[in-house]
């Protein structure tokens, strides 16, 4: 039975043969004469620290790289999963993790096989929390989460989040499973994307407007047998599923949702991408309020996203105006009226950052024409000053003059 929408989907297959690897890096030592010499020994390379979490199909330790002499993070399938096409779906991700060098997404450090006969690789551990662990802070008022992570910080995390997805995009590999618990937040501030084991190639896509109804109702069952009933809802719609459907259902794009592998495209990731954008500013998941696999999965495919400006939080302020146009453009269920790339996303976002606010309504009309103000004085401060001068002398004439008038009527 399958477990949790907001959870990972992968396939199952046959058992496979593993291979064992020991250190045999030499020591450097001293000697009883106090002298460094070196010293060989066949020693296992990686001793387990402690367990970091499990997904659908692998498990994390912490461990100690004794060649380095550091800590890293290690991957290996879990013992129940050790079938083939779990195997090279593993594989598959070293691969493409391997080709990603990018600030924003983890780097693989080593592969092999360990003491008990598991694949497994090595990756930098990031030492800090995840995006999920900041929401909850955030959700339950943490004062000093609050003041750490403003509207304006979360925005710079998510442009860190866009920029490694972006990287990957342009590789030609799309990531499926962008969610708050695969981005981490490091001590120095350092933003990760990671578990790419859902990632694929990019291939060309079709319109999900080509399928009909009977589809659509076909692909309502699908995503319902990916779900077991029962449990706590949180957690299984929160979790990385296994099955027909790859990826975390409460994270995925509509034409995600209908199972259309085949035909995903960069557009698939921005849907994602904003759906964690929406949860870190609102402190809410869009789909709080359901509370079946049905419902969610016709809010995830049908349903418009509830609008940011209608949400309010007791620990916060509303989300700006500009975000919120910005999530509403970044959450339409029709493909082609997303953002098309999560490059378009970067483009914007900075310059909503910068103070360059998109015009969508008088709100923000006003603050995009203050941020102008402002970047004229600095640039022509002495005009600019003048030119405030005159305005505010006519404003002051106007004032009197209808005072004026006003006595003049009233005596």
């Amino acid at each position: 039975m399958r477990e949790d929408p907001f959870a990972t989907i992968v396939e199952e297959g046959q058992d496979t043969a593993v291979l064992h690897r020991e250190s045999t890096f030499p020591k450097i030592r001293a000697n009883e004469q106090g002298e460094a010499e070196l010293v060989f020994e066949q020693q296992l390379r990686y001793q387990r620290l402690k367990p970091l979490g499990m997904g659908a199909i692998g498990e994390v330790d912490l461990v100690q790289d004794n060649d380095i002499r550091r800590a890293v993070a290690r991957k290996k399938i879990r013992k129940d999963k050790k079938k083939d096409l779990q195997v090279m779906r593993f594989i598959e991700e070293v691969q493409i993790v391997g080709q990603l060098e990018h600030p924003n997404i983890v780097p693989i450090h080593d592969v092999g096989v360990d003491e008990e006969g598991d694949y497994f690789f090595t990756m930098k551990y990031v030492e800090g929390e995840t995006l999920k662990q900041i929401i909850q802070k955030l959700k339950d008022g943490d004062p000093a989460a609050h003041l750490t992570y403003t509207f304006e910080r979360r925005t710079q995390i998510f442009l860190e989040i866009l920029r490694g997805v972006a990287f990957a995009h342009r590789a030609g590999y799309i990531h499926r499973d962008l969610k708050p618990d695969n981005i981490m937040i490091g001590q120095y501030g350092e933003v990760m994307v990671m578990d790419w084991g859902s990632a694929k190639k990019i291939r060309k896509t079709s319109s999900t407007s080509e399928h009909d109804a009977q589809f659509l109702k076909n692909a309502a069952q699908t995503f319902a047998h990916t779900s077991n009933c029962s449990g706590d809802w949180e957690d299984r719609v929160f979790r990385t599923q296994k099955g027909a459907l790859v990826g975390t259902p409460a994270y995925m794009s509509p034409e995600q949702a209908y199972g259309l592998n085949d035909e995903l495209d960069e557009r698939s990731d921005v849907y994602s991408l904003c759906v964690v954008f929406f949860e870190f500013l609102n402190l809410q998941h869009y789909l709080t309020n359901k509370r079946t696999i049905e419902e969610l999965f016709n809010g995830i495919v049908s349903e418009p996203a509830v609008d940011s400006e209608s949400l309010s939080h007791p620990h916060q302020g509303p989300v700006p105006r500009e975000l919120c146009f910005f999530l509403r453009e970044g959450l339409q269920k029709s493909r082609e009226r997303r953002f098309r790339s999560v490059d378009e996303m970067i483009v914007i976002l900075q310059a909503t950052t910068e103070g360059r606010i998109c015009i969508h309504c008088p709100s923000t009309f006003f603050k995009r024409a203050a941020q102008e103000l402002g970047r004229y004085l600095d640039n022509h401060r002495v005009l600019g000053v003048v030119w405030i001068g005159i305005a505010l002398s006519l404003m002051l004439a106007g004032v009197l003059q209808s005072g004026f008038w006003i006595w003049a009527l009233l005596t």
